[in-house]
């Protein structure tokens, strides 16, 4: 008689204890395990069992946190989600993963649970899908904005920084002689955000892949403003509490003192400001909003004086090397508060003093209620500090951006739970070779009959693109004048798939549009290529008024070198007011001869040439697969599966059939239904026939947009349609060649 035992651990894997079982032979384990599912490229399986009982006995009770007494809160929340545990069969761990309650019958004789099993990558989804990006700490997370900054993190590799600065082009004003420090918005690397996520929730990766791709970075539409903890913690107000006389010697300075930072409305909450010596310490190197009202500031004697605002000076009664900051602060009395912004650096040291200005001695008075305030501005301008985490919104989760990830690479995961190891690699390169298929020629038993079943839940057009775009006018004018999303690619099916649209479609990133970057080209250099988001499209030479801040997300290349014209002379960027040939841009697909590590259109697209095609995410990686969709098929057939090729299951690994010419050929697993452990019945399992049948036809109609030839920086290189309609019907698209200037159809 086999034996199962359900060993409940924490997750430091010290164990809690084993579940009471009922009787072996009749526990109605049922393992499912699986891997991706070609019926729905939505879904990546994994493995679950259907729901099965546990006696309500007290061992049980205690293990499952009570969750029979609705009165119970031991443990209950992290109980109802998950309960780390592995499952042995005859002392043999076949899967490790968790169980989760679903419901407890309690008769008060005996009662149950009712419980199912996860595991695999599973697990570790549900922790993705809770985890925001911005609790992770990047390297060189925390930065000063400036010239050197930008130029230090370009200059650097994934292996060494998680940040990089392309210079996109955003809108506002856009014909500026040279980029400035704002001009360039940090973004992070793909391959880092993969890593620490994963990190970040006890797993680690494998993947050759995510090393060919490691020059991708994400601009996630950072929130370019300090965080509200940042600018609640530098907050002080201080007052004076009672009437205060300052006697100014001719030709002196003297510091005035806040006397109460306490007091509301006063306050001081990490104790910057020190109101005995009147000084406030910079918590952080930052632009700080500084607020003063002084309440009847008078001189009593003399003509004329000042209040200045000075960093680090010397002593109480003199500015000695100190900053003056701000001058002339207040002249005459007046109830208004005057407010002005000051960069100043970490631990500078803050204060006020006042001097007269002839030379003759001042008696100023300053009433009860004169007061100040400072904090941090929201804005984040030049050289200020900030963090690359409080920049990320709350809403954006590790799992929007595998989701997209996975989608737009077609990527296979498998994941080794014993190492806490995700392995993902594009379908293509994701299986083993055929030198290691593991022989189940001895395992399927035949005589049971077996199923061959075609793919067929696909409508005929299947439709891959990215995110339809919130805010940018080129995209908008890109898909008015061409009737489709930019990026977007289009593949029929046979007609024995019926009618309708299959849609898989990005929900995170949008794609971006190729741009030539005249606004920051030196004279006399050609123009050099980045990308662009704008909030509106110009027809004209007409620059926009403002600055895009809000857009979706967007995925691209980025690089950090020279651009090479059609004349192979050097292009280059005025950036910093310097002319530079070394250029950190994006690029998407390829444009005005400029080629990206991957063309990230799912379309092809031809290149500046006019000949040589430039590949895109549907032809690179879904092609293949899409052909065996279309013509090859799956047996669903029993296997004597013991608890050892369970425990071993790779799903890397190809499985191989031999004996019956029927049947014979290699296969992937797409999933294992019903393995029981416990009894010698034998288990279904659904093979996909693994061959390689080649490619699917391609669309080139469906071209992506890289023709930089009528690009002038900032009418979009978009040839205008001309649509012949009969009634509302659309008969034919033809397309004006920009070059013989015929009208080529584009379909019909």
């Amino acid at each position: 008689m086999n034996e199962v035992i359900i060993r409940i651990i924490d997750t430091a894997n010290n164990v809690e204890g084993d579940l009471d079982l009922t009787n072996f032979n009749d526990f109605p384990l049922a393992i499912n395990k699986g891997i991706v599912n070609l019926d729905n490229l939505k879904e990546r399986r994994g493995t679950f069992t259907k729901m099965f009982k546990v006696p309500n006995s007290k061992n049980n009770t205690n293990l499952l946190s009570n969750l029979d007494n609705i009165n119970s809160r031991k443990d209950f929340r992290d109980c109802l989600n998950r309960k780390p545990c592995i499952i042995f069969v005859n002392n043999n761990p076949i899967e490790h993963g968790f169980v989760q309650v679903v419901k407890a019958f309690n008769d008060f004789k005996g009662g149950y649970f009712e419980l199912v099993f996860y595991g695999d990558n599973i697990d570790w989804v549900k922790d993705a899908a809770e985890l925001n990006v911005n609790t992770i700490t990047w390297t060189n997370n925390t930065e000063q904005y400036r010239q050197s900054t930008i130029d230090n993190l370009n200059a650097l590799t994934v292996s060494s920084t998680d940040i990089a600065y392309p210079y996109i082009s955003r809108g506002g004003n856009q014909l500026i002689d040279s980029a400035s420090v704002e001009d360039f918005i940090p973004c992070i690397y793909l391959k880092s955000i993969i890593t620490k996520c994963f990190s970040s929730i006890g797993y680690k990766i494998e993947s050759s892949f995510i090393d060919e791709v490691d020059t991708l970075v994400c601009d996630l539409n950072l929130k370019f403003q300090q965080s509200k903890i940042a600018i609640d913690n530098s907050k002080v107000q201080a007052s004076m509490t009672t009437p205060t006389v300052v006697n100014v010697d001719p030709n002196t300075t003297k510091r005035i003192i806040f006397n109460d930072d306490t007091n509301p409305p006063n306050e001081d909450e990490n104790n910057y400001y020190n109101p005995t010596t009147g000084i406030y310490t910079i918590p952080t190197t930052g632009t700080y909003l500084i607020t003063v009202l002084l309440n009847n500031f008078n001189l009593t004697t003399g003509d004329a004086g000042q209040l200045r605002l000075v960093k680090n000076g010397s002593s109480t009664t003199s500015i000695g090397t100190g900053d003056v900051v701000a001058n002339e602060i207040i002249i005459n009395a007046g109830s208004e508060p005057n407010a002005f912004q000051v960069t100043l650096v970490q631990n500078d040291e803050l204060s006020f003093y006042v001097n007269p200005d002839d030379e003759s001695t001042n008696l100023v008075s300053f009433a009860s209620g004169t007061r100040f305030e400072i904090q941090l501005t929201a804005e984040i301008k030049k050289n200020d500090t900030f963090s690359i985490s409080s920049m990320i919104p709350d809403s954006v989760k590790f799992l929007d951006i595998l989701n997209d990830f996975t989608r737009m690479f077609n990527i296979y995961y498998w994941t080794d739970v014993k190492t806490k190891t995700v392995y993902f690699e594009p379908r293509d390169e994701f299986f083993n070779s055929q030198s290691t298929a593991l022989d189940w020629s001895n395992k399927i038993d035949l005589s049971n009959g077996y199923e061959v079943d075609y793919v067929s839940t696909y409508k005929r057009t299947v439709n891959f693109s990215y995110k339809k775009p919130s805010k940018d006018g080129y995209l908008k004018e890109w898909k008015e004048l061409n009737r489709r999303e930019y990026g977007e690619y289009n593949h029929k099916l046979p007609d024995r798939f019926n009618e309708g649209t299959t849609n898989i479609k990005l929900d995170f990133f949008s794609a971006t549009y190729g741009h030539k970057a005249l606004e920051a080209t030196p004279t006399p250099r050609e123009a050099f290529t980045t990308l662009k988001i704008w909030n509106e499209f110009k027809s004209s030479p007409d620059t926009p008024d403002t600055r895009i801040i809000d857009y979706n997300p967007r995925i691209f290349f980025f690089k950090n070198g020279g651009q090479l014209s059609s004349d192979t002379y050097e292009r280059a960027i005025s950036k910093f007011s310097t002319s530079s040939t070394t250029i950190p841009y994006g690029i998407f697909e390829t444009y005005y001869n400029i080629e990206p590590q991957i063309n990230l259109n799912f379309a092809n697209s031809l290149k500046n040439d006019g000949t040589t095609t430039d590949i895109g995410l549907f032809d690179r990686y879904y092609s293949k697969m899409f052909k065996n969709i279309q013509e090859g098929g799956r047996i669903i057939a029993y296997f004597d599966l013991s608890p050892t090729d369970i425990q071993n299951l790779d799903f890397r690994e190809l499985i191989y059939l031999d004996g019956d010419s029927s049947v014979k050929g290699y296969y992937l697993v797409e999933k294992v239904i019903d393995y029981n452990p416990l009894n010698s019945k034998l288990t279904k399992v659904s093979l996909f026939k693994f061959e390689d049948l080649g490619s699917v036809s391609i669309d080139n109609s469906q071209e992506g947009n890289n023709d930089s030839n009528t690009d002038d920086g900032l009418t979009p290189p978009i040839s205008q349609p001309i649509y012949v309609e009969s009634g509302s019907t659309l008969i034919e698209v033809y397309i004006e060649n920009p070059v013989t200037g015929l009208l080529e159809p584009v379909f019909k």
